[in-house]
């Protein structure tokens, strides 16, 4: 089987250009991220319109499961079109490196997560993630990989969400749980202790391991301890017990999301915004409330 490894002379750098079979080219920018399976830069594309380009070239991985990979997560982008799901604007295989031109974001939330968010905001930024899995889960897929890092952010004047990378979402086809090839063990839902499978509810137990997060400026869980000792805290159930010591509506909400067994979670995202959204969060100081 032909083994797929970095090819240096052929990986794109600051400075250089891609050409797409469709005409357009592209001329690389500054590097936003580095990993595994390549790289991802700014880029301006045709009408001198910002980009984010995603190469996938991983080391010594299949060439034909890398071209899977990056089909698979490309189609799911082009498919599936929402307001807070990253667009995918062209794709194409070049020099040995597979290629997705996408909707340029400013920065991740995972960079503001230097302190609790207000309640506000909270709700806002859950809001939008909320809607965006909804709608995948209306479409029959699990994203399965909901962390601050893959939820990008366009400043403007309200704040924008993105989900991004469907590189690991499953596809359900009205099956009540699937098997996913991989889940980052420190949101790893319990169920994928337990049985290895993840449902549509697992996704909202990663949100709400993300909802707590940006509500307390802090872990749910205790990383320092190793895996083993994150296992046993996903067993345990801590982070809801951590939700529900918080005492606030908000930990509240958190604290059904991270029930330790999906039946006993909210049954959608839509279900989880109808308690957000009667929480009395939007009013502005000084503005009374109708009751008042």
């Amino acid at each position: 089987m032909t083994q797929f490894s970095r090819d240096s002379k052929a990986f794109p750098v600051t400075g250089g250009a891609l050409r797409s079979p469709r005409g357009w080219t592209y001329l690389i920018g500054s590097q936003l991220g580095d990993g595994a399976y390549g790289a991802v830069f700014e880029c301006v594309g045709p009408f001198d319109q910002s980009f984010a380009v995603k190469i996938f070239q991983p080391q010594d991985r299949p060439y034909q499961e890398v071209r899977t990979e990056w089909l698979r997560e490309a189609d799911r982008l082009f498919r599936l079109r929402h307001p807070n799901i990253v667009y995918v604007f062209d794709y194409f295989e070049q020099s040995g490196n597979f290629v997705l031109v996408l909707e340029r974001c400013d920065h991740s939330l995972e960079s503001m997560l230097t302190q609790p968010f207000t309640d506000r905001l909270v709700v806002e930024i859950m809001r939008q993630l909320l809607f965006a899995i909804q709608y995948l889960a209306d479409n029959e897929i699990v994203h399965n990989d909901l962390h601050a890092g893959n939820v990008l952010l366009v400043q403007g004047d309200r704040l924008t969400c993105k989900l991004s990378d469907l590189g690991i979402a499953q596809e359900m086809y009205g099956q009540y749980a699937v098997r996913p090839d991989v889940v980052h063990h420190r949101i790893m839902a319990p169920e994928v202790l337990a049985g290895g499978y993840t449902t549509k509810q697992s996704d909202l137990y990663q949100l709400g391991l993300l909802l707590y997060q940006m509500h307390t400026g802090e872990q749910a869980l205790d990383f320092s301890v190793g895996y083993d000792g994150i296992v046993e805290q996903i067993r345990d159930g801590s982070p809801r017990a951590k939700a529900e010591a918080l005492s606030t509506p908000l930990g509240d909400i958190a604290s059904v999301m991270l029930r330790r067994t999906e039946q006993y979670r909210y049954t959608s995202a839509g279900q989880v915004w109808e308690d957000l959204r009667r929480l009395n969060v939007w009013q502005r100081p000084g503005k009374t409330s109708p009751g008042d």
